[in-house]
């Protein structure tokens, strides 16, 4: 009979264990594509969400998102533990380090630079070279020589030559010449006579002829000037340019410790409208989040250049101290050798 019972019991299945209740967790977030994307229910996606969601899944954990409007709103409510952690396109820094806790990076990231896209010469802004007061001021230069050249040929031909005779008729032909001989088409039949009137003229032939050469060099390079400014091939030309960058990121950081003037934007999408418009020549912010922008609100005014600089990782934040950072850790260390991260990343940025 006992052993009846021993072998009834061996053959029964085993009692359905308890699962642990699982732990509530508040994770801070900013909208920050395609890292972290709000939907319009509220629901989130995105690289660093698509982690998270596998990271908790692992270890357990109930998450609700909590919503910020910057990366420095919430690392404070990070380091003051409001959170439990926070993650969008967070970028680790020395100073940040001071006042939070950062897991294993698990993206490297660099900063991109959007400029105007390339399109044909535009000749309203040339145009508007020539209206400037240094333009005038240069062409009332010109006007100046050649009357007073005029001027002089007239008076030293008047009572020798016919052409040159009379008064306003005499200064006229005088004038006429003088500006005629600037371009080189001076009529033969209307030239001075006398020896001072030749030589008056042969010395203004070969000035005018230095005067027009460099004033057509001038305003070539002028014109070059421009348009050269217009084009940035790297962060070197960014000293150079009207640049733009968003508040309190590590972007404006890094510009103004290269003495870069910057102008500063509440977010990534006005400043590339500027660029659009015509108010920066440059806009700089974390490359990945830039191209993704640009791909999908600008793609047929502005374009993101090859150069990635300033190089930086994305990281997940926690306080200061938390236990739960070893925890991701460790589980961060296998979903980021998996082929599953490949698959996460080539959704959502394609190619890059």
């Amino acid at each position: 009979m006992v052993l009846f019972l021993l072998a009834l019991l061996a053959s029964a299945p085993p009692l359905a264990q308890a699962q642990p209740p699982m732990r509530e967790v508040v994770v801070g977030t900013k909208e920050a594509p395609p890292f972290a994307i709000k939907a319009p229910d509220g629901t989130w996606t995105g690289i660093s969400i698509d982690l998270w969601t596998r990271i908790a899944g692992k270890l357990g954990l109930h998450t609700t998102f909590r919503e910020y409007q910057t990366v420095p709103e919430l690392l404070l409510a990070t380091a003051e533990g409001k959170l439990d952690a926070a993650m969008a396109a967070i970028t680790v820094t020395s100073d940040r380090e001071q006042m939070v806790d950062f897991t294993q990076p698990y993206y490297a990231s660099g900063l991109g630079i959007a400029v105007p896209m390339d399109r044909e010469i535009e000749w309203l802004p040339i145009l508007r070279s020539f209206l400037t007061a240094r333009f005038l001021q240069a062409i009332g230069v010109l006007i100046a020589a050649a009357v007073s050249v005029g001027a002089v040929i007239w008076l030293f031909e008047r009572r020798h030559t016919e052409h040159f005779a009379g008064g306003a008729r005499g200064l006229g032909t005088g004038l006429w010449w003088s500006a005629s001989a600037m371009t080189q088409a001076a009529a033969p039949d209307k030239a001075p006579a006398t020896l001072l009137g030749r030589a008056m003229a042969i010395a203004w032939m070969i000035a005018s002829v230095i005067m027009i050469a460099s004033f057509t060099a001038g305003i070539t390079s002028q014109l070059t000037a421009k348009q050269m400014a217009n084009r940035v091939r790297g962060p070197s030309d960014l000293t150079m340019v009207r640049t733009g960058s968003v508040a309190s990121t590590a972007a404006v950081d890094y510009l103004r410790s290269q003495h870069v003037p910057v102008r500063i934007y509440a977010t990534a999408e006005a400043g590339l409208e500027a660029v659009r418009h015509g108010k920066l020549d440059a806009f700089v912010y974390d490359k990945p989040l830039l191209t993704w922008i640009a791909r999908k609100d600008f793609a047929d005014d502005v374009r993101v250049l090859d150069a990635i600089f300033d190089r930086q990782n994305y990281a997940i934040a926690v306080p200061k101290g938390s236990q739960l950072r070893t925890s991701i850790d460790v589980v961060m260390i296998d979903d980021l050798r998996d082929a599953w991260w490949q698959d996460v990343l080539i959704s959502y940025l394609g190619g890059e």
